[in-house]
């Protein structure tokens, strides 16, 4: 077994502090590789230095999202739950329309962080 250590709570803010300070400098290593690379290529530096950038941006994106596609699903099961209801047809049609906004707003969203993903995955590796 392990030896137990103490730490207190702003040891462990430090630590946490470290680590995400350590992950930034990783991240932006990357880029200036990906950059590197592309000039290596007679392609530019820059190009494939914000193209590496956009990647992890969008990485991060699509992880933040998760708990959201989560989400969406909850509303397309409400606005099954609406659309079979017995209210007036004035309310439902509000909500129903109400809720396919929402879920098309997502949709468009999702796409488009989609496509810059395609984009962001090109000629890097």
């Amino acid at each position: 077994m392990g030896k137990v250590i103490r730490l207190s709570e702003s040891d462990l803010e430090k630590i946490v502090q470290k680590v995400i300070e350590e992950q930034e400098t990783q991240e932006g290593l990357g880029d200036i590789y990906q950059g590197l690379k592309g000039v290596w290529r007679g392609e530019g530096y820059d190009y494939f230095k914000y193209l590496s950038s956009l990647r992890g941006i969008t990485r991060k994106l699509k992880k933040l999202d998760e708990p959201n596609v989560r989400v969406m699903g909850d509303l397309y099961q409400l606005r099954t739950k609406v659309d079979t209801s017995k209210m007036p047809t004035d309310k439902k049609s509000n909500l129903l329309n109400t809720i396919d906004a929402a879920m098309d707003h997502f949709k468009s969203y999702s796409t488009l962080i989609n496509k810059i993903e395609q984009l962001s995955t090109q000629k890097l590796a």
